[in-house]
């Protein structure tokens, strides 16, 4: 049964977990995750290996006969753009460039990478030539008016979310207000008041009030969704702009289960659209990850509301500590940027939580491979085509990039076995094996291009000695 509650005052509430309150979240500290089977640290692969390899996702596995392994492989991190700790609004190229506080991401078709730069109270735009522009407000100032390009302006803009026509949605969240950035560059508000707080639904984007809006998603059909985050409710917005509540008490914070008005949640963060229509909701005051179908039938996914904590496991026994945005892969699953912890985690779909980069409870900015990398209260998160995970490190004023561990299978077949692993359906991958520790790799047979979620490769060789694999994906 669930259990309705207040942990918190209604001012903390709605303002806990904007990107910048001149605070660092408090994490205990935990094991971080590691790849089983791993190598030592210092023979792993760089994240900038060598073109046209790029080592994510190599596993080192020694394989014993008639014995099937299914193992995650590495992650690997690198940064995009931005310098460590060092803010700013300076344009320019990969690390040249500068950004205050970058909070929400989103991903064009064409690999373009938008960012909520949050304090430069403006949207900015990661071409994928590694070139960051401004592409609407003008940072530094900010405000509410509509224009394009530097004539519009935003105050602290957080999430952003694509639309099927292409146009970008961002929730404006220091104006309580929902914009739109048309293809052509053009700034409009699509809901909300420019300085109001508040909650009323209404037939007109100007009679709806939301209070500082964060997550958003948009459906097939143009239905905008909104995490009204100091409202504690998720809410629709309609192509033609009126909103309704889906689930959540309007100002009632607390946490329940429940359908529609009888569900409670408190500071929602972010939002992922799932297939079937559902949503997936970090639930952050209450350190969970929330469920709401299509009806508005809200469940708890993940986590213990009220209980802060890294603990990865089971959905039930995992905690977080402020999850901030979602990002939902093909597969079925659920990346999170758990803020609080400095670290990005993941719910597959068998219902198991695990950290998958960064350290638990210690924050930094370091590069590298197999749990090397950390984070400073990462916020945004997008998954590219390509499979990637876009990142918002946002006190380390960085956009990073980071290739997620996948799993990798190696079982008996007749007098060999097969390498089976999680794909990204068109990219190229290539087995490579070796017979001992010291011994070159060497490829097994030619690359093999994905054309479902999960690719294998067989190796028909017969030997009684152990063989270690890897996977390579090719860029």
């Amino acid at each position: 049964m669930s259990e309705l509650f207040q942990n918190a005052s209604c001012a903390e509430a709605c303002t806990e977990h904007r990107p910048r309150l001149g605070l660092r979240w408090q994490a205990q500290r935990d094991t971080a995750f590691a790849s089983r089977g791993a190598v030592p640290a210092s023979t792993q692969p760089r994240s900038k290996a060598p073109s046209p390899l790029r080592s994510a996702g190599a596993l080192h596995i020694a394989l014993l006969l008639l014995l099937t392994l299914s193992l995650p492989a590495q992650d690997s991190v690198r940064t995009l753009a931005g310098l460590p700790e060092t803010p700013g609004s300076t344009d320019g190229t990969n690390t040249t460039a500068r950004f205050n506080d970058p909070a929400g991401i989103a991903i064009a078709a064409d690999g373009t990478i938008f960012v909520a730069d949050n304090q430069n109270h403006a949207i900015r735009r990661i071409g994928t030539n590694g070139v960051v522009t401004t592409l609407a407000g003008l940072p530094g100032t900010p405000g509410s008016a509509d224009g394009t390009g530097s004539t519009a302006r935003f105050d602290s803009p957080t999430s952003l979310a694509l639309g099927p026509d292409g146009a970008l949605f961002v929730s404006d969240t220091g104006n309580h207000t929902i914009r739109r950035i048309n293809t052509d560059g053009t700034v409009t508000t699509f809901a909300g008041f420019a300085g109001m707080a508040d909650y009323t639904n209404g037939p007109t984007t100007t009679t709806n009030c939301f209070s500082l809006p964060l997550g958003l998603a948009v459906a097939s059909d143009g239905t905008v969704f909104v995490a009204d985050s100091g409202n504690h409710v998720i809410r629709t917005i309609t192509s033609n702009g009126i909103a309704s509540i889906l689930a959540g008490n309007p100002r009632t914070f607390g946490f329940a289960d429940g359908t529609g008005t009888n569900a409670f949640f408190n500071s929602p963060v972010g939002l992922a659209l799932a297939p079937d229509g559902s949503l997936f909701v970090s639930d952050a005051n209450n350190f969970t990850l929330r469920r709401v179908t299509a009806d508005g039938v809200v469940t708890t996914l993940a986590g213990a509301a009220g209980q802060d904590g890294s603990a990865d496991g089971p959905a039930a026994s995992a905690r977080f500590g402020k999850p901030a945005e979602l990002a939902l892969a093909p597969n079925g699953t659920l990346y999170i940027a758990d803020a609080a912890h400095h670290a990005i985690r993941r719910l597959t779909p068998d219902g198991r939580v695990s950290t998958i980069a960064g350290l638990v409870g210690a924050d930094g900015a370091a590069d590298g491979a197999n749990g090397l990398a950390r984070f400073f209260n990462p916020y945004g998160l997008a998954i590219a085509a390509c499979g990637h995970l876009v990142v918002a490190d946002t006190y380390n004023q960085t956009v990073r990039e980071l290739l997620a561990p996948f799993a990798v299978g190696v079982s008996p077949s007749g007098n060999g076995r097969v390498i089976s692993w999680e794909a990204v359906v068109g990219r190229s991958y290539q087995v490579q094996f070796k017979d001992s520790l010291s011994a070159a790799w060497q490829n097994l047979g030619t690359t093999t291009l994905a054309d479902s979620l999960a690719a294998s490769q067989p190796d028909t060789t017969v030997t009684t000695s152990p063989r270690f694999y890897r996977i390579l994906r090719v860029e």
